[in-house]
């Protein structure tokens, strides 16, 4: 399950850089070929597949090695981590406010 949201957030990373790229009027040097796509047509249903062998690796190790940074590990009863957590959903809660918007510029992208 932890891949799912990885995969998830991954999607959701790339789709709002995409809209913001767009918005932005931010063009790519080159438009990717035919080939260079269908690489990752095979990738993303191959992370989702959870009987795949990637079902031991840890969700921290994999955001480690592809970032360098460490999962801190998220304790419910610690009132820091609590704080943490309510700030965080209060983020992602006024980011789809802003994104829900009917004047929102991810409103317009096909």
């Amino acid at each position: 399950m932890e891949w799912v949201k990885f995969i998830a957030f991954v999607a959701t990373t790339a789709v709002v850089a995409g809209a913001w790229a767009q918005s932005a009027n931010v063009q790519p040097e080159s438009a990717p070929s035919a080939t260079a796509q269908a690489p990752m047509d095979q990738l993303i249903p191959w992370l989702l597949d959870e009987d795949q062998q990637l079902r031991g690796v840890p969700f921290s190790e994999v955001t480690f090695d592809t970032t360098g940074k460490k999962v801190v590990p998220f304790d419910a009863r610690n009132a820091v981590d609590q704080r943490v957590s309510k700030a965080i959903s209060a983020a992602c809660d006024e980011a789809m406010e802003r994104l829900n918007a009917p004047d929102s510029a991810i409103q317009n992208v096909d």
